[in-house]
């Protein structure tokens, strides 16, 4: 009996401890709340990492009073205390914040840098691209739906590095124009964006000439959680499904991620403010503002699990799975040839992406590091591309599959002052490219568009960064990496009389930052960075014709291509406003660039059944861009915010010729207010006119989709407002492009949506 009766107290006493643990939250991001203070009398707790609490030391009638530095107070009886508590901000989140741990390379102490937190209205973005252009002084270029190609100052595609998860997505078949790889990030996923520039680059390498975007999948948590979302679109019928699952048992937690989008044909803009009547009404893909052929849908998965060993070690076990339909060239099917289309279809096959990684994180400080990072990893993307004119009976087909493994080890040490951080890595890419021509009778040969035998791409890479704090003013950090790279390539036929393609290189880039911080408030940074990147199967072994007057044909003798950098940030922050100033340029030397050639003597040859003129990737080019981008923001009150940015960027070629990518002047404006369980945002975005003579020469930035005058100014206004109906439901709504103005953002060949009325529901479980 008393053996019951105990087992009875045990039970009670725990199920009493277990009900007195509680969560503290943010009352409008729903995200937890760490290190807030519980106190009352002689009694005080502090949430974990996980905002959770045990109130087990305070008696049911005490008067607990909750603080955090960032939230208002609050004070609340015990007894009168549910599962979870919210707390108000004092302030609005910034879009634009520090960050100094989260990447593997360092940054110093005092430097700034850009870091996208998604607010609780980023989840109404249905794209990557979406959510960076509206949030970051990215730019984005879209020639079909389902895309999306992000430029940062000026460099664009396989120039601008993008990492998921540590996991670099630029591979060996990046191209040079205008890439949509971004879309297969999904940013329902997505806990942070790092924009990273400056010497921090070094650690992430090859196609890093002046930046990297890293995206960052949330974490999984010690907690069971589902959150889901439901989205409508107005301009394009679209329907979004979002789901985020998060189970945890002891020293293991597990995060599944689900996402359904589906697209019907995008409405552009009906009000042309900028006069031109008919500009982006093509006769042949157009009806009224309806654009045909830009309906697509896409699934995404992810799953993380997380497994602490020990309280030293961790392990990630990291899945990723995107899937697109098929997808058209909205800029190719609206192609007329003699007043009549040119194209019977022009699509790229459905998008598939994989990524499986495993990461092991051990922090136990020994003599050649506190913090060891090692991560294993497997991509394997597919993509096609499928054309038949209106003149052809046979539809060409051109399929690539690349598959990438990687390893990387990254190392941290600290010794008083001093921090150092090092590393090694090695990636193999193999990529192997089929092609035919293919009616619903036969199946004939093709020619492939990169090396028909096969493509092996090698490289191993070595870096390492020093970050000395001289004084409490004064920071330095320098860096350095050497990279080798080889290539070796096969083609099983002798179209081009060539037979295979060797290549070997070695690049070696170094940094160094100085910042100094004279005031409290105050920081001045001064930097000189290099990037490198080395030439790949796309700028080596591709044989194509985007426009069907001109071929490229491959050259094997290609050397990398080199940007130097320097840049000076002015930083002022006295609360409650910020101020950031960054002034940049960038030299890029032994450009690849496409220019006219010869093959065997021939200037012209036969391909895909057309005489066409002969162009090759050559280091031709050197360049030069320069830049301005200034931030600022101001809490007018506890309750409203203000935010904007502008940048500036020009480049020439050292010809005094119009370099690519360089889009026109934007900037943008946001007003945040928020009350209770309210928030409102208003939001404009504004670039100005492209004009013909600063558009490149070889068709890289698509003037044939601009006016005759160019690419006219424009500028947008749009609306969102989220409610929290209870602690777990909410409601969010917007209008976008309140004006239904039409447009085109630099470079694309897609009108852009007209008015969007956007309704999305999430409710947490």
């Amino acid at each position: 009996m008393i053996k019951k009766i105990l087992f009875l107290l045990v039970i009670f006493y725990a199920s009493n401890l277990i009900g007195q643990t509680i969560t503290l939250k943010d009352s409008i991001l729903n995200s937890v709340i760490i290190n807030a203070s519980f106190t009352s009398k002689n009694v005080g707790e502090t949430s974990d990492e996980n905002g959770r609490i045990n109130l087990s030391r305070f008696n049911n009638t005490d008067s607990i009073e909750i603080s955090h530095i960032s939230y208002y107070s609050k004070k609340i009886l015990k007894k009168n205390i549910n599962r979870f508590i919210y707390l108000k901000q004092k302030t609005i989140l910034l879009s634009e914040v520090n960050f100094k741990t989260e990447l593997k390379v360092l940054i110093s102490d005092k430097y700034e840098a850009q870091k996208i937190i998604p607010s609780p209205f980023s989840e109404m973005q249905s794209s990557i691209s979406n959510l960076l252009s509206t949030q970051s002084s990215v730019v984005v270029q879209e020639s079909q739906p389902g895309g999306g190609s992000p430029n940062y100052r000026g460099m664009e595609a396989n120039r601008l590095l993008l990492i998921i998860d540590g996991i670099t997505l630029n591979n060996t078949i990046f191209r040079s124009g205008h890439l949509q790889n971004s879309a297969t990030i999904n940013p329902f996923f997505i806990e942070t964006i790092n924009i990273l520039s400056g010497p921090a680059s070094v650690g992430y390498g090859n196609g890093a000439m002046g930046g990297a975007l890293i995206f960052n999948t949330h974490k999984p948590k010690n907690e069971n959680t589902i959150k889901f979302q439901q989205q409508f679109e107005s301009s394009s019928n679209a329907s979004i499904t979002n789901f985020l699952i998060n189970y945890s048992r002891k020293n293991h937690s597990h995060l599944t991620g689900f996402s359904l989008k589906s697209f019907g044909d995008l409405k552009m803009g009906s009000n042309r403010l900028h006069g031109y009547k008919n500009w982006g009404k093509e006769t042949v893909a157009t009806i009224n503002n309806k654009q045909l052929y830009t309906s697509y849908s896409q699934i995404d998965i992810l799953h993380k699990s997380k497994f602490n060993l020990n309280r030293f070690n961790s392990i990630v076990l990291n899945s990723q799975y995107s899937k697109s339909s098929d997808i058209y060239r909205f800029d190719k099917m609206n192609d007329l040839n003699k007043g009549l289309p040119k194209y019977k279809k022009w699509y790229y096959g459905p998008r598939i992406r994989f990524m499986q990684s495993i990461n092991n994180v051990i922090k136990y400080p020994t003599l050649l590091f506190d913090s060891l990072n090692t991560t294993l990893s497997y991509q394997n993307a597919i993509e096609s591309r499928h054309v038949q004119k209106y003149t052809d009976t046979l539809i060409n087909n051109r399929m690539e599959n690349v598959k990438v493994y990687d390893i990387n080890i990254d190392f941290k040490k600290k010794f008083n002052s001093i921090r150092l951080a090092y590393g090694i890595g090695y990636k193999k890419q193999y990529v192997a490219s089929d092609a035919n021509l293919s009616n619903y009778n036969q199946t004939l040969s093709n020619t492939t568009r990169y090396p028909s035998g096969g493509s092996n791409v090698e490289e191993f890479f070595t870096y390492s960064q020093l970050n000395i704090n001289l004084s409490e003013k004064v920071d330095v950090l320098f860096g350095g990496r050497l990279n080798e790279s080889s290539i070796n390539a096969d083609f099983n036929n002798n179209s081009f009389i060539i037979n295979n393609i060797k290549n070997n290189n070695q690049s070696f880039i170094k940094s160094i930052l100085l910042s100094y911080k004279p005031k409290k408030n105050t920081t001045i940074n001064s930097s000189y960075y290099s990037g490198f990147r080395n030439p790949n199967i796309d700028d080596m072994g591709k044989i194509f014709s985007k426009d069907g007057i001109n071929v490229v044909v491959p050259n094997k003798d290609l050397e990398p291509e080199f940007a130097n950098n320097y840049e000076l940030e002015f930083s002022y922050t006295p609360y409650p406003i910020k101020l950031q100033l960054q002034l940049f340029s960038t030299f890029i030397e032994n450009a690849i660039n496409r220019d006219f050639s010869q093959i065997n003597g021939l200037d012209s040859i036969i391909y895909d059944g057309d005489l066409m003129r002969v162009q090759m990737n050559q280091n031709i080019e050197a360049a030069r861009i320069d830049g301005a981008s200034i931030f600022a923001s101001a809490y007018i009150n506890k309750n409203l915010e203000l935010v904007s940015n502008f940048n500036y960027l020009s480049g020439e070629t050292n010809q005094g010729k119009p370099l690519a990518h360089i889009p026109p002047v934007n900037a943008k404006f946001e007003i945040t207010y928020k009350k209770k369980n309210s928030n409102f945002k208003f939001y404009t975005i504004y670039n100005a006119k492209k004009s013909v003579k600063k558009y490149d020469l070889l068709g890289v930035d698509n003037l044939d989709e601009a006016t005759v005058d160019g690419n006219p100014a424009w500028f947008t206004l749009n609306i969102e407002y989220l409610q929290n109906i209870s602690e777990n439901f909410v409601v969010k709504m917007g209008i976008h492009n309140i004006m239904d103005a039409h447009y085109k953002t630099f470079g694309s060949g897609l009108s852009a949506s007209g008015r969007n009325v956007v309704l999305s529901i999430q409710n947490d479980f």
